[in-house]
Parts: C-alpha cells; sequence; structure tokens
C-alpha cells in the first residue's frame, strides 16, 4: 500500500482531477450497459382497476413459497392469475385416474387469499396432452365417442375439484392454423371439423353456469386465423354453441406486429360481440422474425453471440428504454379499446420466468416482460404506468 500522509497533497491534485474525470467516464460508460432499476410510483393493479384486470402467470414454485420475489410481486401488482402447466393436461393427469394436484391447489388458494381472480388454462390443446388420452389399452385410437367421453371426464373433474373457484377458463387453445384451416391434431383427425364446437359444449354442460368459457389463441393479427376465428364466433352465435370470450396472445416484438395491425385485428374481434382478453402478453426484445412464429411444435435453434447478446443478465439501459416505449405504445392501444377488453396478462412475472429463455433459441437469456431477474422493476414498468395514469 502506498502511504502518502507525508507527502504534499498540492503534488497530488493535478492527477486527481484527471482521475475524477476518469472514473467519471467509466461509471457512465458502465451505467449505459447496466441493468436499469426503478421504483414505481403506483401499482399496475390500482392503475388499471378501472380498465380491465391485469394477470401475471405463476408456476408451481410461486404458489408454494410465498416469500419468492416474483409472488410478492404479484400480490403488489396483479389482480388475476394464470397458471403456466400445471392444469394442462399432461402435467395435470399423466396417466389414468392419476392427478398431480398440489399445484392447482395452491394455486386455488394463493388467489383466493390474495383475492385474485384465477384463470384456467387449458382444458384441450393439441400440445402436452398425453397419448393415452387418445388411445385405448391395445394403443389403438379411440373413436370420436370414446375421445368425447375423455374430455367430457376431465372438464367435469375441473368442476367438482375447483368449482365457483375458478370461473374463467381457457377451453381450447390454438387449434386453428396461421392459413385459417383447423389444426391436424389428433383431437380432430379423431373427433372431426367439430372438435371446439363439441369441446364448447361440453366445457358450458360441465362448467359452473356463469363460468367465462375462452377460446384462446396466438397470430390473432394474421388474417387467415383470425377471419377463421370471426367465422367460427359467428357460427356458433348463430347455432347457440356457447362461447364467452376471445383470447389473444399478444406474443408480440418489437417490430411485429405493428401497432396499426393490432388496432385493426382488436376492432374486428372487438366487433364479434365478446369481449377480448390478452392472455399471454410479453414483447420479444431480441426477436424471432427471422426464426419463425409462436408455434412450440417448432425444433428450437442453439444459442449464438448474433441471437444471444446480453447472455448475463446485463440488459442495457438504452434497451430497457426501448422496450418500455414498445410496451407504452401497446397499452394506449388497450386503453383506447378498453371497452372490449377485460382481461391483460402477462406470461411469466420476471424476465427470469420467461419461456422466450429457451425458446426459439435454446440457451437465450431474453428481457421480454416489466421486471428484471432479481424481480427490480425495469423503466418500462414504470412506462406501462404512465400510460395507465395519462402521462405522456
Amino acid at each position: 500500500m502506498l502511504l502518502i500522509e507525508n507527502i504534499p497533497m498540492h503534488r497530488f491534485r493535478p492527477n486527481l482531477i484527471k482521475l475524477n474525470y476518469i472514473l467519471i467516464i467509466l461509471c457512465l460508460i458502465g451505467c449505459t450497459n447496466k441493468t436499469s432499476t426503478v421504483n414505481p410510483t403506483h401499482y399496475l393493479k390500482d392503475v388499471y382497476a378501472d380498465k380491465f384486470l391485469i394477470g401475471a402467470t405463476m408456476n408451481n414454485k410461486m404458489v408454494a413459497n410465498h416469500t419468492l420475489t416474483s409472488t410478492q410481486i404479484v400480490k403488489q401488482h396483479f389482480s388475476s392469475v394464470t397458471m403456466d402447466n400445471s392444469f394442462k393436461w399432461e402435467p395435470f393427469n399423466p396417466e389414468p385416474n392419476v392427478y398431480k394436484l398440489t399445484g392447482p391447489n395452491n394455486f386455488v388458494k394463493f388467489s383466493k387469499d390474495n383475492h385474485i381472480t384465477p384463470v384456467g388454462h387449458v382444458l384441450f390443446w393439441h400440445s402436452q396432452t398425453p397419448d393415452w388420452v387418445f388411445k385405448d389399452d391395445k394403443g389403438d385410437l379411440l373413436s370420436r365417442t370414446a375421445l368425447l367421453k375423455r374430455m367430457r371426464e376431465r372438464a367435469s373433474f375441473m368442476a367438482q375439484h375447483f368449482g365457483d373457484n375458478i370461473k374463467v377458463w381457457d377451453v381450447v387453445n390454438e387449434a386453428i392454423e396461421d392459413d385459417g384451416s383447423l389444426r391436424q391434431s389428433l383431437y380432430h383427425q379423431i373427433i372431426g371439423n367439430d372438435f371446439i364446437e363439441q369441446a364448447f359444449i361440453i366445457a358450458n354442460e360441465e362448467l359452473p353456469s356463469d363460468a367465462i368459457k375462452i377460446y384462446n389463441d396466438y397470430g390473432m393479427t394474421r388474417k387467415g386465423r383470425v377471419d377463421s376465428v370471426i367465422n367460427m364466433i359467428e357460427d356458433f352465435k348463430l347455432r347457440n354453441i356457447p362461447i364467452d370470450a376471445i383470447g389473444i396472445q399478444g406474443h408480440w416484438s418489437m417490430q411485429e406486429p405493428s401497432i396499426q395491425e393490432i388496432e385493426f385485428n382488436l376492432k374486428r374481434l372487438a366487433a364479434t360481440g365478446l369481449p377480448l382478453h390478452v392472455t399471454e402478453l410479453d414483447i420479444d426484445y431480441l426477436g424471432r422474425e427471422h426464426f419463425f412464429s409462436a408455434n412450440v411444435d417448432l425444433e428450437k435453434l442453439a444459442a449464438t453471440p448474433d441471437n444471444n447478446p446480453y447472455p448475463n443478465a446485463n440488459f442495457p439501459l438504452q434497451a430497457d428504454i426501448e422496450l418500455g416505449q414498445r410496451y407504452t405504445e401497446i397499452f394506449k392501444l388497450f386503453l383506447k379499446h378498453h371497452k372490449s377488453i377485460d382481461r391483460v396478462t402477462f406470461w411469466g412475472v420476471t424476465d427470469a420466468d420467461s419461456w422466450l429463455n429457451g425458446w426459439p433459441v435454446s440457451g437465450r437469456t431474453n428481457y421480454p416482460l416489466l421486471f428484471n431477474r432479481d424481480g427490480t422493476a425495469k423503466n418500462a414498468l414504470q412506462k406501462v404506468i404512465d400510460a395507465g395514469l395519462g402521462h405522456p
């Protein structure tokens, strides 16, 4: 260690001044690359309370351990919650007569204890459905009648076990392709072209009479899919097939779809007369347009420096500001059409919870939500709050 107490300090002042300048410059450089944090002025659920529910997606750990940072954030900021996986058929009922109820039961208790609206996700989806659902004891595909019976048993079990505790359900998820054709899932292959119709009939007969039954899908700005959803709803209305709301997943990126595209399709879907639920909102900051869509069945890519530029949770301030600007535009649009929107749910709580960390690029570190990995608030959170408060 250098001792300087016996050396006149004036000899060091020029060097100290230079050193101070260097430290300031280094600090500024470091700050521009450091993940930003803010102290939000309000809670999301309070700001949007008279417009629509604000939701987040939870997992089994969050609903079991209420001391987790993500769980605390949900209590503070959100008025609705959805489980990411534990209600899906395979995690919930992996084998005949085997039910994994711990996570779902904790979810119901958490939502009830904290006066938060729970959403059941999802009754019928081609993905994460175990093979046994579609096959008999010999391994052959079931008949239409047998599969409809299993679907009814699932809906009945949900109604009996969760009753009035869950009154909002995604009944069918992602059953229509980009071009508007029906997805050729085993549901469709076995049951036929009326699979979605039969699913809603079953849900209406088995779930509580006042349950909100939703058709949910991604890519709800793509003409083929939107046209088919609208035609389906109009047909259902004419034939008194029960359907209560439209789910718009909202897995969007920084550039696509444009605000104009989102608004055009919001208006078209709202014109059906059904309320809209934005069910799975996140903004893929790193982008995936040049990879593919939100189809979870597609093959993943590997992380590289080009597609994974911030691997160490070092999301730059400027990037956070850009993310906040994108969210601001989107929420101003939601506010403009709030009479048509019942709920906006983020798919995750913090960046650490997001599915986009591993999809469509395996091992990628993404930054799509309003809270950093450590639970601190992003600049983007304050921007969404400001939008709700009417601030520019």
